[in-house]
Parts: structure tokens; sequence; C-alpha cells
């Protein structure tokens, strides 16, 4: 199973990565630190979800979603600390949208629905 992260404070792009590794040691976890570098690793390797920062520069989550629907229905979680921008990612088709601070237990609640 492949998951694409998506954020760009280094510091929290590592503590999801280090939490959803422990949740599921077997899950292969792909980087990215802003939203254009995430869509062209979706668009050259096959993904089982998407977890995405909402707000991020040169491309946001919300871009991201957009551009990932054109091409798939894949399991896309995207995560702010705004709420600002729920309701046009529903619109667009999120599987799940999610207020930081994201604890150990809300990932693997997110793992088990969508893996």
């Amino acid at each position: 199973m492949r998951i694409l992260l998506v954020e760009d404070d280094p510091e929290v792009l590592n503590y999801f990565a280090q939490a959803l590794r422990r949740l599921r040691p077997d899950l292969e976890i792909v980087e990215a630190s802003n939203g254009r570098e995430a869509f062209d690793y979706f668009l050259n390797m096959p993904f089982d979800l998407v977890l995405s920062d909402q707000r991020m520069p040169q491309m946001s989550g919300l871009d991201l979603l957009r551009a990932v629907r054109n091409h798939s229905n894949i399991p896309f979680v995207l995560f702010s600390s705004d709420r600002h921008a729920e309701e046009e990612a529903l619109d667009y088709g999120v599987s799940e949208y999610l207020s930081k601070p994201i604890g150990m237990f809300v990932l693997g609640s997110v793992l088990g629905r969508y893996l």
C-alpha cells in the first residue's frame, strides 16, 4: 500500500510520516512538500490514499484535490487548521476533511477507513 503525504511544514510532514509508519509499518509513504510536487508523483505512480494539507505554497491542497479528481477517484483526505475550505473541498469530492492538530487515534481511524 502506498500513501502520498503532502505537507509544506517539514516538522509536521515528519510527524505525520513517523506516525503513519508506527501505525502501519507495511505502508510505503511518498512525501511531497507542495501540491505541484505531489501531483507529479501522482501522475507517475499509483497510490492507495492521498493525505494532504490544505494551505501550501505553489498549489494548495484544494487545487491538488481538483487536479487529482480529473484523473482518479482515489481516497483523498484533506487537513487544515482552517476549516474555511471544507465546503468547497466536499463539493470537489474530498473523502474527508480533518482539522489540525491530528493525533494518532484519528490517523489510525483514517487508515482503517480507506486502506
